[in-house]
């Protein structure tokens, strides 16, 4: 295939605001695409070049990229890179100083792998000059989107379940969305769902389960308004659990440890300390769901702003040292060849009890079987006390989940207690323009829940408050503008922002209450939204529609 095809397929994308209209160009593309280069055309259309959780980076910053469109085509790098920050979009750059040929969709892959596998101290200069020798191969069209590619910026608009609504499309039917859904639950890589659907099928898809070394998409809570009507949603007996405000980690131990992130991100390296400790701790080859926390001397659990210390290449031994951490465990998926994600809470909990040796920085996560509402607020005020962020309820019967929110776990927080709403993560689609002392920076954003039935954004507030100034000004780096309204957002035209961002980044937002409005396509709105961190998460895992809805 060459990787004009690709080009014109992106630039169609580029200029596609329907949902509808997107899932049916990429369908239409698929169909008609070999089934050998399906793999690699699915990565490239997420900006990808592997799994997220391979951990492949190509390690290329904007001036490494100028430099190398300036190489491509004997130009004047000063020249270019003027060129760069007055255009505001290395694709438009390297439209500009582009070669006169096409690539093959083989080469372009091979040779951004070579990318992000150069090493040492010439690495730098190598991966310029690699891709220098791509754009200099490259039409115009080619280039626009193999510069975004290299810095992760595609403005396509297009996420995983796009990809996946178009595979099921093309290769079987919109039923088989479902089965495409939890596979990648599963196995949350877009190359080997398209490779294995291609070649084998909707039988095959049904065939992939939990291996170690695959992170599986975290299972998520659901909320209550009040705690009665855990009664009516789950049912009693229920076990409660400690629930932690710290970095949720998917342990995988086979031949080597892995820890993964809740954005499936291999942050094995932050947590030499945990490392050991879980070989010594932990029996078999298994996948256990935990969460990392900072602690004290005593075992207090301390605020989660002190973790984020530990996230860093650097001086790792001098902050295992600084910030020590625990980790506690409560769910295991797998265990010495066999998935447990279908097996009953119970049956899991027993299990996990048998593998996990509780020492001083691997332990359980503290819970207990409850009966009534009187027993959960019980221990709800020990954790609460203990500097837990508040309580999971679990339903004793109900299996795991992967990537799914529903009433198998509850989350019971502090904020319900007061009478306050809960807090909020959503996912940041633009910005306006600030006025006065935020004159040059952005006043507010505009923030959407996430519609998981039809993998949609809706808006539901425009935030402004509880930033520092310094936060206020990071947000111009943090962000990068796109030209049109992002294809899976519905917004209305009376709260049009001056700025589009891809929906990208989530943020934890607290509020005073949620109203009915004409004006969000949520249906609903935040009064008073007041800004509290951003979160680690995907888009997709933002609060949802169904949430609002169920205050």
């Amino acid at each position: 295939m060459k990787f004009l095809e690709l080009a014109h397929l992106y630039e169609k994308l580029e200029n596609t605001s329907s949902y509808i209209a997107m899932r049916e160009i990429l369908s239409d593309f698929f169909k008609k695409t070999q089934k050998e280069e399906l793999e690699n055309a699915a990565y490239l259309t997420l900006g990808q070049i592997a799994s997220q959780y391979a951990d492949v980076n190509l390690g290329m910053a904007d001036k490494m990229a100028v430099k190398a469109i300036a190489m491509a085509g004997g130009e004047n790098e000063k020249e270019v890179l003027q060129q760069f920050k007055k255009l505001g979009d290395i694709g438009k750059t390297a439209e500009k100083h582009a070669g006169k040929g096409t690539l093959t969709v083989k080469t372009v892959f091979e040779t951004l792998h070579k990318i992000a596998q150069a090493e040492g101290g010439q690495s730098r200069d190598k991966k310029i000059k690699l891709l220098a020798g791509l754009l200099s191969q490259a039409s115009p069209l080619e280039a626009r989107y193999l510069a975004r590619i290299v810095l992760g910026d595609l403005r396509l608009g297009v996420g995983d379940k796009t990809i996946l609504d178009a595979l099921a499309t093309a290769y079987a039917h919109k039923e088989a969305r479902k089965e495409l859904e939890h596979a990648y639950n599963i196995c949350p890589d877009i190359g080997i769902i398209a490779r294995t659907l291609a070649h084998g099928g909707i039988n095959s898809i049904k065939k992939i389960g939990v291996e170690v070394g695959v992170p599986i998409q975290s299972m998520l809570c659901q909320r209550v308004k009040n705690i009665e009507e855990i009664e009516h949603k789950i049912g009693y007996p229920v076990i409660v659990e400690e629930k932690y405000d710290g970095e949720r980690v998917q342990v995988h131990k086979g031949k080597k440890i892995k820890l993964y992130s809740r954005r499936l991100e291999d942050i094995t390296l932050q947590f030499p300390d945990i490392v050991q400790a879980i070989k010594k701790a932990v029996k078999g080859n298994c996948v256990l769901d935990s969460e990392v926390m900072p602690v004290d001397a005593k075992g207090n659990l301390l605020p989660f702003q002190i973790l984020m210390q530990r996230r860093r290449k650097y001086d790792i031994q001098e902050y295992i040292k600084k910030v020590p951490v625990a980790l506690f465990v409560f769910d295991v998926l797998y265990v010495n060849g066999k998935s447990l994600i279908r097996e009953k809470y119970s049956k899991r909990y027993a299990i996990l009890k048998r593998i996990v040796k509780q020492t001083g920085q691997i332990k359980l996560a503290l819970q207990k079987t409850c009966k009534d509402s009187d027993c959960i607020e019980d221990l709800f005020n020990k954790t609460v006390e203990h500097g837990g962020e508040g309580v999971v309820i679990k339903n004793l019967h109900g299996p795991y989940d992967a990537g799914a929110r529903g009433w198998n776990w509850v989350k019971w927080k502090p904020e319900y207690v007061k009478g306050l709403r809960d807090t909020f993560d959503l996912v940041v689609v633009g910005a306006y323009h600030g006025k006065g002392r935020r004159a040059g920076t952005y006043g507010a954003l505009l923030c959407a829940v996430y519609d998981a039935k039809k993998d949609k954004f809706l808006t539901f507030c425009k935030l402004g408050s509880g930033f520092k100034d310094k936060e206020l000004f990071a947000l111009l780096n943090k962000f990068k503008k796109i030209t049109h309204k992002p294809a899976r957002l519905e917004i209305a035209k009376t709260i049009m922002p001056d700025v589009w961002f891809d929906p990208r980044f989530v943020v934890e937002v607290t509020g005073a209450e949620i109203t009915k409005s004409p004006n969000h396509t949520a249906g609903y709105a935040l009064r008073f939204p007041r800004f509290l961190r951003w979160r680690e998460k995907k888009p997709e895992q933002a609060t949802t529609l169904k949430e609002i809805l169920g205050f």
